[in-house]
């Protein structure tokens, strides 16, 4: 079995377990048996802003979750998180920096220290573009299969859109790469180590 394999193996392991999109979640103990946190959604619900409440409230209710319940506890995960977990990484570096979409990009458009920049994808790459001017966040995602032109043809990756798809509930999930595609910093790179 190849890096690539044992990569993708580990990542698709985390596929169909109900797991909650939630920026900053999860992907802090690279030998954890799951990428999570336990998140008190309950808890966290009241301090969100009302436009952000009523976004997400009646995706959580297609997903049969209640957030306004003071005790709804479930697991959690984002995307940096998830692609951590996934390499075997901490997504807090020892300088006490975070790993996430825009530093991984960052860094893969320049000293390329940790994530190499690819100009065509393989199976196992990472694909990663930076919190665009009109976001609130980057994304990231691992390939799982390409064409014959070096383009993702399919990607792991951990999102509120993934979380709101029919039916609702999974934020992990392997799918065409339409997400990331559709901006133009969008670039394939590959983990090389610690940097």
């Amino acid at each position: 079995m190849t890096d690539a394999d044992k990569l993708i193996a580990r990542a698709r392991s985390m596929t169909e377990r109900r797991i909650l999109y939630w920026a900053g979640a999860g992907g802090t103990d690279p030998g954890a048996p799951d990428c999570t946190t336990q998140l008190a959604v309950g808890r966290a619900w009241p301090g969100l802003p009302a436009d952000e409440r009523a976004r997400l409230l009646p995706i959580a209710q297609a997903a049969g979750l209640d957030p306004t319940d003071p005790d709804l506890v479930v697991p959690a995960c984002d995307c940096s998180g998830f692609v951590c977990w996934a390499l075997g990484i901490p997504r807090r570096r020892p300088t006490g920096a975070w790993i996430n979409t825009d530093s991984v990009w960052a860094d893969a458009s320049g000293p390329q220290r940790a994530f190499v920049h690819r100009p065509e994808a393989s199976v196992g790459d990472l694909v990663v573009y930076p919190k665009p001017v009109d976001a609130r966040f980057g994304h990231i995602g691992i390939v799982t299969a390409v064409d014959g032109a070096g383009r993702a043809l399919r990607v792991l990756h951990c999102s509120a859109d993934n979380f709101a798809l029919a039916p609702a509930g999974d934020a992990i999930r392997e799918t065409a790469p339409a997400a990331f595609e559709q901006h133009r910093q969008t670039l394939y790179c590959r983990f090389m180590g610690a940097g």
